[in-house]
């Protein structure tokens, strides 16, 4: 074989395996941190990916938000609330690279959600530089995959581990299309 026809079998090696390390490796990573009764969980790098992936397609598909609806959140304070989350057991994810919401175009580069309702999740905040943004009516079937997670599911209070019984049954949300 000349040396120009081993030259083009090593580049054509070469192509599978950068296309292999395009997709292994995540476009946009996320970092997650999860306290639960005011201690740090350790999460490995696909639990992490597995929630921030979980947490982005929950926020970004909220109805409704504090910028879009201001009226609605009056007589809140998000500050304070994302400093109470902050506070008590909840999620935190910062991405690297901030993601839009789709109702009203917010940009987002951190959530965080409360896991101290007896019940359920939230709320629901995130931020992008200091403005702090509250977001309602976010899909409650993407609300239950994120809350019954195993990594987060592990640390759910009582009422709110029952209610994973009803994600046991129902399953997967659909994939947006």
């Amino acid at each position: 074989m000349t040396r120009a026809g081993c030259a083009s079998v090593a580049t054509v090696g070469l192509v599978p395996l950068a296309i292999l390390l395009a997709v292994a490796e995540p476009a946009d990573p996320a970092r997650v941190t999860l306290v639960a009764h005011g201690v740090s969980v350790a999460l490995s790098e696909s639990e992490e990916a597995q929630i921030a992936r979980r947490v982005e397609v929950l926020i970004v598909g909220c109805a409704i938000t504090s910028v879009t609806s201001p009226g609605i959140f009056a007589g809140r304070s998000l500050a304070k609330e994302w400093q109470d989350a902050l506070a008590g057991s909840h999620l935190f994810v910062r991405f690297l690279k901030p993601v839009r919401a789709e109702r009203g175009g917010v940009q987002i580069s951190e959530v965080v959600v409360g896991l101290q309702d007896a019940s359920f999740i939230g709320p629901e905040l995130s931020r992008h530089q200091d403005g702090v943004v509250g977001h309602v009516k976010c899909d409650g079937h993407r609300s239950l995959a994120l809350m019954c997670e195993l990594p987060i599911r592990r640390h759910l209070l009582p009422g709110q581990a029952r209610n994973c019984a009803v994600y046991d049954r129902i399953g997967e949300p659909r994939e947006k299309k």
